[in-house]
């Protein structure tokens, strides 16, 4: 029995359509801003002669335009195939792949109720707020909204008065759309036309913040390039490594991204006291230990967890992270700037959280056979649910503003120590202290055990390891010394900022 196709509409002179589509198999269009740009230069390029163009909204993995078809069925088909393969051919070099960037074919509505039209110009300025990319609407600059707020020349010219007229005039376009939330339910095709779960979201915006931080930390060396390591998890999944060495400014450093899947293992079963359970994990986990002893090793890690039972529902999720610092000579305000950062971003989703996370930071990060911290801390945040209080969103929310704040609290301080002089005393001294933090991470911190479990990559799991390390027997340091001065502060937890 052959199977029924779905009649795909004829794009007509005269006729309005909402056309949209997505990268195949739900996979990313857009890897950052500039790609937007472009895929906006090229839209004007190949369509605006054929079409006009009523609204718009670019998102990672899919794209709207609603348009009037201004020429022939022949023409106006050609022309969006000819923007379809020209963006395909730029994004696949620029990103060494190959193949079909989107599905075919690209899906289009008719539309002949200018009732139905409105709602659609509303769903589809809202669609960025919707799906929890920004939390105002009116933010996102990929979408056609504030170019229906200004006089300048754009793409939705031709046809801008006369959306304005649909909703009466610019007052009430703007008011309706500050409006409660908008459902246009026939979207011909998609199931879930963003394909954004929370784990999609999520791992959409770890693979951006890799390329932010390690772009950033390869200026700030000035020297050395992170090394890309692709990689494949037999049982499902893998990651992407990048790993920075002999730096200038960076021994070594890694910031790597995975995404692994499959059966949990037994260990882990018994261990969330589950039976035949699989799982999702995705996340970034950062190291950077830098030449000089004068500027602190960092750590941070962002990660998202899903569990399934056997019918693959979704039984258990939630977030976790944070990051920390860890000095091998102590200056005060370094410590007050990166916890003043890890407070700012708490305090802009709960007036309680840096308090509960810094408090948790210092349990965690503690050296228990040793009785002394790893560092000066920071933030740890694990098992974050949903609740009455806070839906996965709203912790989505929360992480990923944690992980945008991780350059400001960082960087500033490595600028500021990185020139200081030092003895081959003090190089010592931070090999030393280095030994400890080898101890914390295989004795006692959770990730490395997991990936260990799980059957993870053993070299991204040991990148966080420091390549020059010493154990010297029974060392203490030099009473009245700034390396006494550490040890002291790190056998009780202080606070650094007022909560």
């Amino acid at each position: 029995m052959r199977s029924k196709k779905t009649k795909m509409e004829t794009l007509k002179r005269e006729h309005y359509y909402h056309i949209y589509n997505r990268g195949i198999n739900s996979g990313l269009l857009f890897n950052n801003e500039d790609n937007m740009q472009y895929f906006l230069q090229l839209v004007k390029r190949h369509l605006t002669s054929k079409v006009d163009i009523l609204c718009y909204c670019l998102m990672n993995n899919h794209f709207h335009i609603v348009v009037q078809i201004i020429s022939n069925e022949k023409e106006a088909s050609q022309a969006i195939s000819n923007l379809f393969n020209a963006y395909s051919k730029a994004f696949n070099k620029q990103n060494s792949r190959t193949g079909a960037l989107f599905e075919r074919p690209f899906k289009r509505v008719l539309i002949n109720d200018e009732a139905y039209l409105k709602n659609l110009v509303l769903y589809i300025h809202k669609n960025p707020e919707s799906h929890g990319i920004v939390e105002n609407f009116g933010d996102y600059k990929f979408s056609s909204y504030n170019a229906f707020l200004q006089n300048e020349q754009t793409i939705i010219s031709n046809k801008k008065d006369y959306i304005l007229n649909l909703f009466a005039d610019l007052e009430n376009f703007i008011f309706t759309h500050k409006g409660k939330k908008v459902e246009v339910p026939d979207l011909s095709g998609f199931k879930n036309l963003t394909g954004l779960s929370t784990k999609d979201k999520f791992y959409n915006y770890i693979l951006t913040l890799q390329d932010t931080i390690t772009s950033k930390l390869e200026t700030v060396d000035g020297k050395a390039k992170f090394q890309e390591d692709v990689w494949e998890r037999p049982e499902g999944g893998g990651g992407r490594t990048r790993v920075i060495e002999n730096g200038n400014v960076f021994e070594k450093g890694g910031v790597n991204i995975s995404a692994v899947h499959g059966e949990l293992p037994d260990s882990m079963q018994q261990y969330f006291g589950v039976k035949d359970a699989n799982f999702f994990a995705c996340g970034l986990s950062l190291v950077l230990h830098p030449k000089s002893p004068m500027v602190p090793t960092v750590h941070a890690n962002w990660r998202y967890f899903e569990m399934y039972d056997q019918q693959g529902n979704i039984v258990d999720s939630w977030f976790g992270g944070g990051q920390d610092l860890t000095p091998y000579y102590l200056f005060d305000e370094d410590a007050i700037h990166f916890h003043q950062v890890c407070k700012t971003a708490c305090d802009k989703h709960h007036p309680d959280f840096y308090k509960l996370y810094k408090k948790r930071c210092d349990e965690y990060f503690w050296n228990i056979h040793r009785n002394e911290a790893r560092g000066v801390g920071g933030l740890f945040f694990d098992y974050c649910k949903s609740s009455d209080d806070m839906s996965m969103n709203d912790w989505y929310n929360f992480v990923t503003e944690v992980g945008d704040s991780f350059l400001e609290g960082y960087v500033p301080i490595v600028e500021k120590r990185k020139e200081i002089a030092y003895s081959d005393e003090q190089r010592t001294w931070q090999e030393i202290r280095r030994g400890r933090y080898v101890e914390f991470n295989l004795v006692h911190d959770k990730g490395t055990l997991f990936g260990l479990k799980t059957n993870g990559r053993i070299e991204s799991i040991l990148m966080s390891l420091p390549p020059h390390v010493q154990w010297v027997y029974d060392h203490h340091p030099e009473k009245g010394s700034e390396e006494e001065k550490l040890i002291k502060t790190l056998k009780k937890p202080i606070d650094w900022v007022e909560f």
